[in-house]
């Protein structure tokens, strides 16, 4: 593999460093096989073990030294990493505690930019092409910081000095579908709330559920049997011309309700199914053209949505809350996010609703998987010469939140503060659980996801080989670009 090279003095300065560290006594372990004078016979005591949660970090004191963030701001995520001052909002306090928990321990001070979202990516793309070094770390669309990377303009995380992506604290199942021939480009940690703000759940209309008799969706989930056909008759039996004007439109009631450019990845995800694979050396390849599964579920998802009126057809929403209908209880189901979940569209509805995985494709399937879209990656200029010390911030900073902001995050606002029901939040455990980041829906989303899918989809059309066998060239191409850059 071409990365053996870096891979190789990564490994050797991992090894003086442990090396020096066990000497200084740093590392916290017991000298193995110590041998008492005289010859006497050997003994060894094991080495202690760090909890995978709590991070190895030296004491530093940086002298009151600013690190240097550029964040967003959006309705769909928490593209913020920092808060200005405690509100009473338990997971705004939480933000703040474990910033200012970093900060009295190393002597820094976290100052935060808070840009627009598309603000934000222009200014990092600036900064980058210039070689201007106005911050430490820079958020940027995931797609937008994989081209910085391919330019030779950030620095890869697995790069950085005491970074360690197999703690707890950083995101493992995500990072490691975003590695390239092995090499870690581009990471999330705990620290950042854009990854698992957009994670997508399906959420149901209690009430309508009940009017219509269709039984229990969290015991179809909890026995293997929320499938696509046990969603699909839910569906068709809310479906319903409420004004008799024998023409469905949003007076009407509706099975399904969903952005146009997120049914069909959520769906797929669901099924186990993904658009972008990776060969045996990690590197990624266009894998739909061969995957029958693939077509078959792309095509039953349209057909789905587009047979009995089921899905609400309006193709302009650009986002949930352009769409009324599940908030003025006129679907059975919408599929959004756990971000969107944040917002007034669910704080102020007042129809009672759950939460569930989006279904699997059939009852032979293992295990439901969950999606997700993508997320804001905070990128590490190449300009950056003091690595020492952002290595450090971002490995405090992810493990600090691991302990202080997640359990906010996770236990207190999804699972108490969003979810209306016991079993909703048993539902986010298994969504938490099962999250699946496909390449072809973040990193080159423009060339699938948005692409051809996209208008695919939205015309209720099912001839997808076809627009595999149109696309596939392009597509191929991106990605092969992409893989050759990363290489020099």
């Amino acid at each position: 593999m071409y990365l053996k090279g870096k891979k190789s003095i990564r490994f050797i300065t991992l090894l003086l460093a442990c090396l020096m560290a066990a000497s200084c006594g740093e590392s916290g372990s017991n000298d193995p096989d110590a041998t008492a004078s005289g010859g006497s016979e050997t003994t060894s005591s094991a080495p202690e073990t760090v909890a995978s949660d709590k991070d190895e970090l030296p004491e530093k004191d940086f002298e009151g030294r600013e690190f240097k963030v550029l964040a967003c701001e959006s309705s769909a995520y928490k593209g913020y990493i920092d808060v200005e001052e405690s509100n009473g909002d338990i997971l705004n306090d939480s933000i703040y505690e474990s910033n200012r928990a970093v900060e009295d321990r190393f002597n820094v001070v976290i100052k935060q930019e808070i840009l627009g979202a598309v603000e934000a990516n222009n200014t990092a793309t600036k900064l980058l092409a210039a070689g201007d070094h106005e911050y430490d770390i820079m958020s940027m669309t995931d797609r937008l910081a994989l081209q910085q990377a391919v330019q030779g303009l950030l620095i890869s995380y697995a790069d950085m000095p005491y970074i360690d992506l197999e703690k707890d604290y950083w995101c493992k199942s995500i990072n490691d579908t975003m590695t390239i021939g092995g090499e870690q480009w581009l990471a999330y940690g705990d620290f950042n709330l854009s990854v698992y703000d957009y994670t997508f759940a399906l959420a149901f209309n209690k009430q309508l559920m009940d009017e219509l008799n269709l039984g229990d969706p969290y015991e179809l989930v909890d026995s293997g049997k929320w499938t696509y056909d046990a969603f699909n008759k839910m569906c068709i039996a809310a479906v319903k011309d409420l004004d008799g004007n024998s023409a469905m439109d949003d007076k009407d009631q509706y099975g399904w309700s969903a952005i146009p450019k997120q049914v069909e990845p959520t769906m797929w995800v669901a099924a186990g199914v993904n658009s972008i694979k990776k060969d045996a050396d990690d590197l990624p390849y266009f894998s739909m053209e061969n995957d029958e599964k693939f077509i078959n579920v792309f095509t039953k998802v349209v057909e789905m949505a587009w047979s009995d009126d089921v899905w609400f057809k309006n193709t302009m929403m650009g986002n949930i809350t352009d769409d009324p209908m599940f908030r003025n209880g006129n679907a059975l189901f919408q599929t959004t996010s756990f971000g969107l979940l944040d917002t007034g569209y669910y704080r102020d509805m007042q129809i009672d609703y759950g939460i569930l995985p989006h279904p699997k494709y059939d009852e032979a399937q293992d295990s439901y998987y969950t999606r997700v879209e993508g997320g804001r990656i905070f990128g590490i200029p190449m300009t950056t010469s003091d690595t020492e010390f952002t290595g450090i911030m971002l490995e405090a900073m992810s493990a600090s939140a691991h302990e202080k902001i997640i359990p906010s995050y996770f236990e207190v606002c999804l699972k108490t503060k969003y979810a209306r029901d016991d079993e909703s939040s048993k539902m986010f455990d298994l969504i938490m659980n099962t999250r699946v980041y496909d390449l072809g829906d973040t990193f080159w989303c423009e060339q699938i996801r948005d692409n051809f899918i996209r208008i695919l989809f939205t015309d209720g059309d099912t001839n997808i080989a076809s627009a595999i066998a149109q696309n596939k060239e392009k597509c191929v191409s991106k990605i092969q670009e992409t893989i050759d850059a990363l290489k020099k």
